[in-house]
């Protein structure tokens, strides 16, 4: 094997002083040569190498069995078994003709990598430089394999790795059998965004009727972009949709969202504009805003695929400035709600809302520990929430409620911590007969609490398996008392009830509640960890009010009973659930259950029953399957107990190839969708092929199913 470097190939190039050889060295960006044999025809100006041959020049490298160099010109030619590596490319070829110091060339009968994604088959490939070639008579597509899954064939073909790829006269190609023919098209050959179409997507409804959706994606500049749909549905027309998303800095971002349809079913206007905005402001403030909008028909129930989104009573606008110290925090927020029910009406406003707060630290070195929640709210609402009559009041609220509290221990195993407070709240409107205004009102409240918690039972349990050595098992009672004294009721009936302050009651309660919990110290190579793999709590509360008053006959001072547990005991499984009995009827109230479990590596299975007496019962289940060679199956259901009637049913069908150049998904949805009174029973096809390096084609769901993924589960 013999080795000639770059001082060699300057002396080839060269043809006088060694000063001048050094200047052909550096020109020639150090070219490399290795060889079995290397013979130097110095009267044709020719350096000669053959056997295991590679050369070096800048970031390429070409490896051949036979490698002819004219010194003078730097034009080249290899042969046999010829590959070229340049930056992430990777081209075997029959025959290239290169020059080493113009860095062009052409690749004859080539094939390989473009770059990390792209592979690219030609008859003749042209390198105009380091990123730039042409080919004729070629197949580009990013699946592997002597037959790809996909590929395009052109006659003429423009690529810029890293950037683009232009064609023309191509074929579109599944298993070299033709599918379409594309007289132009582009590619996009990086992550970077480019403005032009995506693949215009499709689907069905019986709803909707058969569903086309082009699309165009707009890079705006470096900070915003774009893409703007244009919904054609057979059975209720064009919808046109934008979204709009920004990040001027790393201090802001922003996304809009839009869409309109005049519809032809029912011969009215759907819209909807969400509008979401975050920024860090000076000074430590943070902005945070959305401007949720929705026309009356209900944009959401018609035509969202998000369950919460359909099933929601309102639309929330908001816009929010905070700021948080040590011990405090400032929130000022201006918010607007407006009902999505089909008959009412009824807004809330909060113009603006103020809130301050002192969390609970200590004061100086005294043990006492101070804390505090102060506001100002302006509510405007709607006293007739019926859509024929309107009756908006606006109430001014101030309150402020600050609070004292210490730790006392008698014992090692018992600690004592009382808690009192005092409240003020200012009202500049009170109502009378639910409608009379009063004018302004006061109230004056204090609150006492204390908690006892302990003694606190623990005991720690070895086992024998080095992965899980230990188990800790904690009990912890805990009791609470808590009163406020009771208000003139006439006062009382003049507060409108907007949230938890205005609802504040008198109370004489006394609660108990046991918690247990079950840790485990896990081993994991040479560290350990422990973590809490089961919670069950018991509560209960006993009202002193309730057992004293004059109606001796319906005392019920004991509430319902809750049971409250939780549970990961290994990772993959999970069990939850939470219930209240009431102990006055003998009866459940509510029974919530959830399980999931992950049996095998590719099977996720979850089920939930939500149960509240005489109002709903359903279950929400999931089957997650993902089976060999790329295919996964995933279906949802809700079903509705007191109806008997599944409500909505989701299949999906996904498919992602061994060689991850193309997949597919499938989604039928069916479900019972009321809106303006009327249950419509609605049928969806949704599809999706995507070609990897290309994009989608078929109609992709942009919204959230019924599907849960196992690993999102949050247990404690």
């Amino acid at each position: 094997m013999l080795v000639l470097h770059a001082s060699f190939l300057a002396q080839a190039y060269g043809e006088g002083s060694a000063s001048t050889q050094s200047s052909a060295a550096a020109e020639g960006q150090a070219l490399d040569i290795s060889a079995d044999t290397v013979e130097q025809l110095v009267e044709r100006s020719m350096v000669k190498a053959t056997g295991h041959v590679v050369i070096r020049f800048g970031t390429r490298t070409i490896k051949a069995d036979k490698v002819i160099i004219n010194s003078k010109s730097g034009a080249g030619v290899a042969t046999g078994h010829v590959r070229i590596l340049d930056e992430g490319s990777d081209l075997k070829a029959e025959k290239i003709k290169f020059n080493a110091k113009s860095k062009q060339g052409q690749i004859y009968n080539a094939q390989g990598k473009v770059g990390k994604q792209y592979r690219v088959k030609g008859r003749k490939v042209t390198r105009l430089s380091e990123t730039h070639y042409k080919a004729v008579d070629s197949h580009l597509t990013t699946c592997s394999g002597p037959v790809p899954d996909w590929s395009i064939q052109t006659d003429w073909l423009d690529l810029k790795t890293g950037n683009r790829a232009l064609f023309k006269r191509g074929l579109f190609k599944i298993k070299n059998v033709t599918v379409a023919y594309l007289p132009v098209g582009y590619v996009p050959l990086d992550n970077t965004r480019k403005s032009g179409f995506l693949f215009p997507g499709f689907g069905n409804s019986n709803q909707d009727g058969f569903i086309f959706s082009p699309a165009y994606y707009w890079a705006i500049n470096r900070t915003s972009d774009a893409t703007v749909f244009m919904d054609i549905m057979t059975k209720r027309g064009v919808r046109p949709e934008v979204e709009y998303r920004y990040t001027p800095s790393t201090k802001t971002t922003g996304q809009f969202f839009g869409s309109i349809l005049n519809d032809q079913v029912t011969d009215s206007t759907f819209y909807k504009v969400l509008w979401t905005h975050d920024q860090l402001l000076p000074n430590g403030y943070d902005l945070s805003g959305k401007l949720d909008l929705v026309g009356d028909n209900n944009f959401d129930k018609t035509f969202t695929d998000d369950t919460a989104l359909r099933t929601r009573r309102s639309t929330d606008s908001f816009l929010t400035v905070s700021k948080s110290w040590t011990n405090n925090s400032l929130d000022v927020t201006t918010r607007f709600r407006d009902s999505t029910e089909d008959d009412r009406d009824d807004t809330l406003a909060k113009l603006p809302q103020v809130v301050f707060k002192t969390q609970k630290h200590k004061l100086a070195k005294s043990g006492i520990y101070f804390n505090q929640d102060s506001s100002f709210v302006g509510f405007l609402t709607d006293l007739d929430p019926t859509i024929e009559n309107d009756d908006d009041i606006f109430i001014g609220r101030l309150d402020f409620h600050p609070q004292l509290s210490t730790t006392w221990k008698p014992a090692a195993w018992l600690s004592v911590t009382p808690t009192v407070g005092a409240r003020e709240t200012v009202y500049t409107e009170g109502l009378e007969n639910t409608d009379e205004r009063t004018g302004a009102l006061t109230r004056e409240l204090f609150d006492f609490q204390t908690v006892l918690e302990g003694p606190k039972f623990k005991k720690i349990y070895h086992t024998n398996n080095r992965l899980r050595p230990k188990f800790k098992h904690i009990i912890e009672p805990r009791f609470t008392y808590d009163f406020i004294p009771d208000m003139d009721q006439e006062d009382r009936d003049k507060i409108k009830v907007f949230d938890s302050v205005d609802s504040v009651a008198a109370r004489n309660t006394f609660k108990y509640s046991l918690t247990q919990r079950l840790f485990s110290k896990d081993v994991k190579g040479d560290d350990s960890e422990s973590n809490q793999i089961m919670r069950f709590e018991v509560s209960q509360t006993y009202d002193i009010r309730e057992q004293t008053r004059d109606d001796v006959t319906n005392r019920m001072p004991f509430s319902d009973i809750r049971f409250d547990f939780d549970s990961r005991p290994f990772d993959p499984l999970m069990i939850n659930f939470d219930t209240t009995y009431d102990v006055n009827d003998n009866s459940l109230d509510t029974f919530n259950f959830e399980f999931g479990i992950k049996p095998l590596k590719n099977l996720s299975l979850y089920f939930e029953r939500r149960f509240t007496a005489d109002v709903s019962t359903f279950i929400l289940g999931t089957f997650d399957l993902e089976l060999s060679r790329g295919w996964r199956l995933i279906y949802s259901t809700r079903f509705d107990e007191e109806l008997a009637k599944f409500q909505e049913n989701d299949l999906s069908v996904r498919y992602d190839n061994k060689c991850k150049c193309w997949g597919f998904g499938f989604d039928f949805i069916n479900r019972n969708n009321i809106n303006s009174g009327i249950n419509q029973k609605e049928t969806k096809f949704l599809f999706t092929l995507e070609l990897r390096g290309l994009g989608s084609i078929g109609t992709e769901n942009r919204e959230n199913l019924l599907h849960r993924d196992y690993k999102g589960f949050s247990i404690f």
